[in-house]
């Protein structure tokens, strides 16, 4: 039989009833068969990928091979090319870019495909012919994290705006609106490298078993992701018009500084007004910060509300600066490639500020690399979350790239994790710059942002300044002196606790110190992530490198981050295991830092303020139930938990753990 699963309207799904026709005219058995099966799958989203967007994937398994007619010269894995006398197909799998320009949007460079688009006013060339190979691989890598790694992938471009006789002469991949399936198979025949038996071919792209689990309604490659109801929440937050005006007309004209301390609602202010730019005006707007987990968790909500990132039609894209600026360094010849990358990060930075300054790198240069990969690289607005931890030379290439003009930040005013302050504000000129400020509590319940006052004051922050948001009365505190790793039914009982709400584990978020984290465990597991796994929980785990890269794709699967990845994310129920070792990391890490934001501190009150204002942005992550799980011993955090609690048991509960 043949199914079309996803988008029911739009171009994806007029191509993918386009791609059922052609395979009816070829085998007209195939609506009704039991043996066979072809899937149709228009918009299809590969959730946790740096692309996440496909326009149509076929996927399909016959019992018995299929013959074909043969048109073409095949290309076989091995030997010179040759005409089959036979050719048949067992099996595909098929990665199709659809495109609908006339015969005046497209160019061919050889056998590469590049699509006319105009973007503001401007005319841009894509390289279609290249995205569509990224889209491939980004499949396979898909199908890789389902433990489907033994599957060949094609990837195709449908031109449903052109006649096969407007195609450059074959092999390329390449197909025209008049192309019958048969003539698909052919070019697979050329372009898939298939394996010759003497005079015959037969298409075969895995085994069957393999294939058996990839069409399988149950083995979760195509599931969609369902929203528990706090995403729901937060998608309806950043959709609806709650911005003003004037904020969105100020963008692409000045450069936007939205200050706050941790609760207010800064990152949620960028993505409201990246949203509003591109649902109003169908800008392409960049969102960059040094947090992996929260890359993860921002690109699941945009995932969500089904914002693409595509040059036609605009849209929002999350990344890591890092990530961002290597893509600029190969980009613009300033490195050949990712080796020891990280190592030579800030003198790979150095060498391309200079370039910049000294014009060995122009304007022109920069034009073209937007040209050539504008994906990647043509933008209409960034923003930047947490901007006080960006160091100069970073700032300065931006500006560098794309103006200050075009630049939105969010400056968390003292949540700094880098030595020093960034300064945003240098260079601008006069006028061109407009500051907002943020001071009512967004994220936290009116009892969590009173409790984090009062601890900001117990541990000496005076100028703490974030008002509680009377609109959302509620929150509780429940400290846990003891320990908690080894009890991991407490978090099934949270767990429980917030599904009587209507809400889900993946809407908790764990925070852990490092000594917590292991690298070399055989799951891959932090600890406290590892009983709850073997209580019977799933788990998201941002602690492994691997996991990161990923967001949490199922509602029952609970969030697990270290204290260093946990700015801008957000919970119903926040977990802080150690948060006393989070205070005396921060702090040794203070003292034996060279740097220091204020001459007239002492050491030990330097350090003391800076670990200070790290426990304030694990404290700011909850909603509804903030738990602070710390040891027997005594020291200055626990002081302030309990001059804090001593006055707020209302709403604080105390719990001692064997």
């Amino acid at each position: 039989m043949i199914e079309i699963v996803g988008l029911q309207e739009g171009q994806e799904y007029e191509a993918a009833i386009h791609i059922r026709r052609l395979l009816l005219n070829v085998w007209p058995d195939l609506a009704q068969s039991k043996r066979d099966s072809v899937k149709i799958f228009a918009g299809f989203k590969m959730y946790g990928q740096s692309v996440e967007d496909l326009d149509v994937v076929v996927v399909g398994a016959f019992d018995q091979p299929r013959e074909f007619a043969v048109e073409y010269k095949f290309y076989p894995r091995e030997n010179d090319p040759f005409v089959p006398k036979q050719a048949s197909v067992k099996n595909f799998a098929l990665v199709i870019e659809v495109k609908s320009h006339d015969a005046t949007g497209v160019h061919f460079e050889d056998k590469v495909a590049s699509v006319r688009y105009i973007r503001n006013g401007t005319t841009k060339w894509e390289c279609v012919t290249e995205k569509n190979r990224v889209q491939m691989f980004e499949f396979k890598k898909y199908l890789d994290r389902h433990g489907l790694d033994r599957v060949h992938v094609q990837d195709l471009i449908l031109f449903t705006g052109l006649r096969e006789s407007d195609l450059p002469q074959r092999p390329h991949n390449c197909i025209a609106c008049d192309a019958s399936f048969e003539r698909v198979l052919n070019v697979l025949g050329q372009v898939a490298r298939p394996y010759r038996n003497g005079s015959r071919v037969t298409l075969n792209f895995g085994g069957d078993d393999v294939f058996t689990s990839l069409l399988s309604g149950k083995f979760g490659v195509f599931e969609v992701i369902e929203p528990t109801p706090l995403d729901r929440k937060r998608m309806d937050m950043i959709a609806r018009k709650s911005v003003p005006d004037e904020w969105i007309d100020d963008l692409g004209k000045r450069q936007i500084i939205l200050r706050g301390r941790g609760g207010v609602g800064k990152t949620v202010n960028l993505l409201q007004m990246a949203y509003r730019s591109y649902d109003v005006r169908q800008h392409r707007s960049l969102l960059l910060t040094f947090n992996k987990a929260l890359v993860a968790d921002l690109r699941r909500t945009m995932a969500l509300l089904g914002v693409p990132r595509s040059i036609e039609r605009g849209g929002i894209a999350i990344e890591t600066a890092h990530g961002f600026f290597g893509r600029v360094m190969i980009a613009l010849g300033v490195i050949e490639n990712y080796d020891d990358f990280l190592d030579n990060y800030d003198r790979y930075k150095e060498n391309l500020l200079e370039f910049l300054n000294s014009g060995a790198i122009t304007v022109p240069d920069i034009r073209s690399m937007s040209q050539k990969a504008p994906v990647d690289f043509d933008w209409d607005l960034v923003f930047v979350d947490e901007a006080q931890d960006w160091p100069q030379d970073e700032i300065d290439i931006l500006r560098h790239l794309y103006g200050s003009e075009r630049v939105t930040v969010s400056d968390g005013v003292d949540q700094f994790v880098r030595p020093s302050v960034a300064d945003w504000t240098a260079g601008v000129a006069k006028g061109g710059l407009q500051p907002r400020r943020l001071k009512r509590s967004m994220r936290m319940k009116s009892n969590i942002a009173a409790f984090a006052s009062d601890m900001a004051a117990a541990m000496g922050l005076s100028d703490w300044d974030v008002e509680p948001n009377t609109d959302a009365a509620g929150g509780r505190v429940i400290v846990i002196e003891g320990q908690l790793v080894e009890r991991p039914g407490i978090l099934h009982d949270l767990a429980k606790d917030a599904l009587a709400l209507g809400n889900y584990p993946v809407d908790m978020l764990a925070c852990v110190p490092p000594a917590l984290v292991r690298a070399s465990a055989a799951d891959g597991l932090c600890l406290p992530a590892s009983a709850y796994v073997l209580s019977g929980g799933q788990v998201w785990d941002g602690t492994a490198r691997d996991i990161r890269e990923h967001f949490a794709d199922h509602r029952e699967q609970l969030r697990f981050v270290q204290y260093d990845s946990c700015r801008g994310l957000e919970a119903w129920i926040s977990v802080n295991y150690g948060l006393d070792e989070l205070w005396d990391y921060k702090f040794n890490q203070a003292r034996s830092s060279a740097v220091k934001d204020d001459l007239l501190l002492s050491e030990e009150d330097y350090a003391t303020t800076h670990a200070a204002r790290w426990i304030m942005i694990p404290l700011t992550r909850a909603m509804d139930t903030l738990v602070i799980q710390v040891g027997d011993g005594a020291g200055p955090l626990k002081t302030a938990l309990k001059s804090v609690y001593a006055r707020r048991r209302d709403f604080i509960e105390w719990r001692s753990q064997p």
